[in-house]
């Protein structure tokens, strides 16, 4: 590896170390080096895995005036891929719904305004293609055929072309079909890379075609790490987000930012459902705020997402610490999160609630919220009819419990 990469481990005040110093990356910047890198990869992980990472950093080292892995020149590169998966400006073709027809020529000197940041120079590299899945969390067939048509051409600029299929196993049938096509006749210029949580959900024949590469994760606090160091999260903000993102920070990013410690808060107040129960005029009144009627997919004051995701987080540590392990969500000690008595007080108020249910409770429940969150991702599910469905059912979970403390005289 370069000299220049970091890999000491992340602690409080010291350089973040690169997701990409670890194997199996040294390993692929050795092949591209090389010339050796084959025209298909396959890039697995759980959850914060730099699988996207990598791809972009190959492809930059491909196209680099140097070929370096962490030269100047391979990051100021990197740096313009990542422009390129950036929404385009006005005026420009999307990035998936024209694809085809997206200009050839980088739009030199366009200014863009990233998340409320000052304006930056939005210099796209045109040799490398970034496909993600759609709001409903899909590749389908049409976005696929854009992307490669759009990658035929010989390079514009650099010296091979480059299509990056992120979540590749959200591709529909038809959408897996027509990119089989591309991998069983490879471009002489293009390198296709698939970046999945697993090969599980690929085509089989998909799979064999690919060099496969297998990726760690992050563990959940240094992806509260990055989110602060990279993003400026608070500290109990970025704990928030990674935690109920499962350590993957690009998904994190996507929770309401400013309303994440609420969130939370009202995660912890739907576990507590389980083991507690739920009167029908409180629950009545949670659906109402929670799930308003006027909230849409993808709307603005759609909350019910982020609410899900940490209503799972809140729900993994409650299993955890029912089963005698400690919570997912700790902390290290030394961490620089929150203070003692923020973290004593919301740990002392989940060790309560997990003492009054076995671990099978807490993990019933976790199922029935994933069943939820696929209907909402799948289906134009009405959301407040969901969300008063999963009390409903927290509801059935604790009958019993609340009935046996009854009984014993522990209410």
């Amino acid at each position: 590896m370069n000299s220049g990469m970091t890999s000491g481990m992340t602690v409080a005040g010291a350089v973040r170390e690169d997701p990409l110093a670890a194997p199996p990356f040294p390993r692929l910047s050795g092949l591209a080096r090389a010339g050796r890198l084959p025209p298909s990869l396959l890039f697995s992980g759980p959850p914060g895995a730099p699988t996207v990472e990598a791809a972009i950093r190959l492809a930059a080292m491909v196209n680099s005036a140097d070929g370096g892995t962490d030269s100047e020149a391979t990051r100021e590169l990197e740096n313009r891929i990542r422009q390129t998966d950036l929404p385009p400006a006005e005026g420009t073709a999307s990035r998936e719904g024209d694809a085809a027809e997206a200009p050839k020529k980088p739009a030199r000197g366009r200014r863009k305004t990233i998340s409320g940041s000052a304006p930056v120079e939005y210099q796209p590299f045109p040799d490398v293609r970034i496909l993600r899945p759609d709001e409903r969390r899909r590749i389908r067939v049409d976005a696929l055929k854009g992307a490669v048509a759009a990658s035929r051409s010989r390079p514009f600029e650099g010296r091979r072309r480059f299509l990056v299929i992120v979540a590749a196993e959200t591709m529909n049938p038809q959408a897996a079909n027509a990119l089989l096509k591309t991998l069983e006749e490879p471009h002489p210029w293009l390198g296709v890379v698939l970046c999945a949580s697993g090969e599980g959900g690929l085509l089989p024949t998909i799979v064999s075609r690919c060099q496969r590469w297998r990726f760690r994760g992050l563990t959940l606090p240094e992806a509260a790490a990055r989110l602060r160091d990279e993003h400026d999260y608070p500290p109990e903000e970025a704990e928030a987000a990674a935690f109920a993102a499962g350590g993957d920070p690009d998904r994190a990013r996507q929770l309401p930012r400013d309303r994440l410690l609420p969130l939370r808060e009202d995660a912890a107040r739907l576990a507590a459902v389980t083991v507690h129960g739920i009167r029908p005029a409180e629950r009545s009144g949670l659906t109402s705020r929670l799930a308003p009627s006027g909230a849409r997919s993808g709307g603005a004051a759609d909350e019910l997402p982020a609410l899900l995701a940490l209503l799972r987080a809140e729900l993994r540590d409650l299993a955890a610490l029912a089963a005698g392990a400690p919570a997912l969500s700790e902390m290290p000690a030394g961490a620089p999160d929150r203070t003692t008595e923020q973290r004593g007080d919301r740990g002392e108020d989940r060790a309560r609630t997990a003492a009054l249910a076995p671990p099978g409770t807490f993990a019933e429940a976790l199922l029935l919220v994933e069943e939820a969150d696929r209907r909402l991702s799948t289906f134009y599910a009405n959301r407040r009819m969901q969300l008063d469905g999963l009390l409903l059912a927290f509801n059935e979970i604790a009958r019993p419990l609340v009935l046996a403390r009854r009984r014993g005289g522990r209410i």
